[in-house]
């Protein structure tokens, strides 16, 4: 009987893949959206100093209010209204980034393309209408080029390279996360000529994003140095943020999103989504978070906490 039941489990799962694969296809053509390739969208953003807000499945999810919120943030109406507001803003020097999944051939693995298949069958025409359709959007997987993309390891080694040169030289104030630690204990940000940090709540950090806000005018205003950098690992809220900081402040405001986990399991060659001791990894089939040790210069490098 438990082989017939998982036959069944089988035939069902093979169904259902042909059946979004169908809606996929038709969706792809009533719905057309162009989004750059991994280079041209690394390209734009050094050449043009280009801000980045991006949106994957939580973000989209979210502002249509079909996610019940989960490890980042909770699925609130301000949060929604602030990403369609986002989404369908015209700012010259902030690029909008969507997965690069709109196109007939995804250079994802298999079991990104199934996910990616149905969520481009589900959600893509009750999202359509918020994209501005003559827009080029860049590439959201910028953050994610290892675990999920089917390319080599030299290829994603010279694609973390690619990322790097976004704040080669330049001075680098990281808006993350209590937790996420980014670029603590490995090389990631080793090219940047300094880094701060201002900590924002781990979860649920929209709700604090005024505080955030008022934090990193103080720091402009008290420490700014020339061609400074921002960048934010906060989940959904760091999209939104990197717009505002953008309007507000027009310095550019980078949301980095998983890279540095995504260099974390490339450095180990992980085949899948792990924990990393001593940062959170809202994507962990397991725990979410394990102690780890915590350096010198991390909490050196710490200028405010927003908690």
């Amino acid at each position: 009987m438990k082989w017939v039941s998982k036959q069944k489990t089988l035939l069902h799962s093979v169904f259902n893949f042909f059946r979004w694969s169908l809606i996929f296809q038709h969706n792809l053509k009533a719905y057309p959206v162009v989004v750059d390739d991994f280079e041209t969208t690394i390209g734009k953003i050094i050449n043009e100093r280009l801000s980045v807000a991006r949106f994957g499945d939580g973000e989209l999810r979210l502002m249509l209010q079909v996610d019940q919120g989960g490890t980042f943030e909770v699925n609130s109406q301000n949060l929604a209204i602030a990403l369609k507001s986002l989404l369908k803003s015209n700012q010259s020097n902030l690029l909008i980034c969507l997965p690069t999944v709109y196109h007939r051939q995804m250079t994802l693995k298999f079991s990104g393309k199934v996910f990616w298949i149905r969520e481009v069958g589900r959600f893509l025409p009750q999202y359509y209408g918020y994209l501005n359709h003559n827009y080029v959007y860049g590439d959201a997987f910028f953050t994610r080029p290892y675990r999920d993309q089917n390319i080599t390891y030299s290829v994603a080694k010279q694609r973390f390279e690619q990322v790097r040169g976004l704040w080669d030289k330049r001075p680098v104030l990281m808006v993350e996360g209590t937790l996420t630690r980014f670029g603590m204990g490995n090389d990631l940000l080793n090219n940047a000529r300094s880094i701060d940090r201002i900590l924002a709540p781990a979860t649920n950090a929209f709700e604090s994003l005024d505080g955030i806000l008022r934090a990193i005018e103080r720091y402009l205003r008290e420490v700014r140095t020339e061609d400074l950098l921002i960048l934010i690992a906060l989940g959904p809220s760091a999209t939104v943020l990197a717009g505002r900081i953008t309007q507000k402040f027009g310095i550019q405001s980078i949301d980095i999103g998983h890279l540095d986990i995504e260099y974390e399991w490339f450095l180990r060659h992980a085949t899948e989504k792990i924990v990393i001791a001593g940062k959170y990894v809202n994507e962990s089939a397991t725990e979410k978070y394990v102690p780890g040790k915590i350096d010198a210069d991390y909490i050196n490098s710490i200028v405010e906490r927003v908690l």
